[in-house]
């Protein structure tokens, strides 16, 4: 009966790993309706990546209706499960209130988690709240400088690898 249970799971997770691929693939091509179509059903199997992809979609209106409390939920399940780059956009909805309250320490947070895992845009994000001192999070310049020294090693990384 494991090995049963076994085979099956194994099957659904590259059935659903295939059905990502196929969402990324028909985005590419431009088909957007169906490559959402393709990466909801992947999402609603539990794909992490599906759910972000299919978060930002609704938060951009790609294949979709804009709906920021569908972008809110599908990216809070993959931020919830450490996908990085739904950390950075359920911190830049909090940030700038889409779907939600403002509530730039919680935008802070999510910044925090996804920047210490090498996300720039999140490294950014936190150097100018704390270079502005947004909402309830005050201004420290050495904050500031500390994320942007990071926005910089991950810049002269990415020109090195390009010079090469």
């Amino acid at each position: 009966m494991k090995k049963i249970l076994s085979s099956i799971l194994v099957c659904g997770t590259l059935l659903y790993a295939g059905s990502f691929s196929k969402g990324l693939e028909l985005l590419g091509e431009g088909k957007e309706v169906k490559a959402y179509e393709t990466f909801f059903t992947a999402a609603k199997a539990g794909n992490i990546d599906a759910q972000m992809f299919l978060g930002q979609m609704h938060l951009d209106g790609i294949g979709t209706e804009v709906d920021h409390q569908k972008a809110f939920f599908w990216l809070s399940k993959a931020a919830n499960s450490d996908d990085v780059e739904a950390q950075y956009l359920l911190g830049f909805m909090y940030e700038n209130g889409l779907k939600v309250k403002v509530d730039i320490k919680r935008a802070t947070q999510l910044y925090k988690k996804a920047a210490k895992k090498g996300d720039i845009l999140s490294q950014y994000s936190l150097a100018i709240i704390y270079k502005e001192g947004k909402g309830e999070v005050k201004k420290d310049i050495k904050e500031a400088f500390k994320w942007l020294n990071m926005v910089q090693s991950a810049r002269d990384k990415v020109e090195l690898v390009a010079s090469s």
